[in-house]
Parts: C-alpha cells; structure tokens; sequence
C-alpha cells in the first residue's frame, strides 16, 4: 500500500509541475505575442508616419516648382516685352551715338534685372529645397530616437 500511495504522490507531483511549466510557458508566449503586435502596431505606426512625411515633401516639391515655374515664364515674358520695346526704341533712333546710347542703355538694365531674378530664383529655390527636406529631417531624426531608446 506505501508503494502506492507513494506512487500517486510522485504521479501528483510530476502532473502539478507539468501544469506549473505549461501555465508558466503559456503566459511567456501570450506575453511574447503582445509584445510582439505591440512592436508590429508601434512599426506599422512608424511607416504610416514615415509615408505622410514623404508624401508632405513630395507636395512641397510640387508647390514650389510650381512657384518658380510662374515666376520664371512671367520673368520670361517681361523680358520679351522690353526686349521688344527696346528693339522699338532702337528702330526710332536717328544717330549712331544714340542707338549705342539706347543699346547699352538697355543691355545694362536687361543684365541688372537677369541678375536680381536670379538671386531672387536662388532664394526661392534654398526655401523649397528646406520646405521639401524639412519633413524628411524629422523622420530621419525620429528614426535616431527611436535606436536610441531601443539601446
């Protein structure tokens, strides 16, 4: 009879810590898997956002080329205007000293307005190339944080 009741025992024992070790590695699974969405959903969160940032950039770029595709045709056109006013102006000259007057007249003013659409073009384009690079920038500096924290 001792050799069965010690039996059972051990059978009792053995099947308490069967259900002790199941219970134990079925909670770090459940505990793993949560983990694991909560990463997955943290991921997908942090793509979601990575695409609205480029898709803010790329509408950016698209703002500002169209910015400095108006300025430069309307630039174009005035140009064209004086160059033909100027051609004008040059027809009705009646001395060779006041066409070379009206030419240089012209090509100095033609040159000045070149050079003050260019640096305003230049100034343009570094405010769209920041306007375009900015939500990118903050991504790239998300991600950083984000190894970061991870360490």
């Amino acid at each position: 009879m001792a050799a069965t009741k010690t039996t059972e025992r051990a059978a009792k024992t053995a099947t308490q810590a069967f259900e002790h070790v199941t219970n134990a590695s079925s909670e770090a699974v459940r505990e793993n898997i949560d983990r694991g969405l909560a990463a997955l959903s943290e991921a997908s969160a942090f793509g979601k956002q990575n695409l609205e940032a480029w898709l803010a950039s790329a509408s950016a770029a698209q703002k500002g080329l169209e910015t400095i595709s108006a300025r430069t045709v309307a630039f174009s056109k005035t140009a064209l205007e004086n160059h033909v006013a100027a051609t004008k102006s040059l027809m009705t000259s009646k001395s060779v000293q006041e066409f070379v007057e009206k030419q240089n007249d012209y090509a100095k003013s033609s040159f000045e307005a070149y050079v003050a659409e260019l640096t305003s073009l230049s100034d343009l384009f570094s405010g769209v190339a920041k306007e375009v690079t900015q939500p990118i920038n903050e991504r790239i500096n998300a991600a950083g944080q984000l190894v970061q924290t991870a360490r």
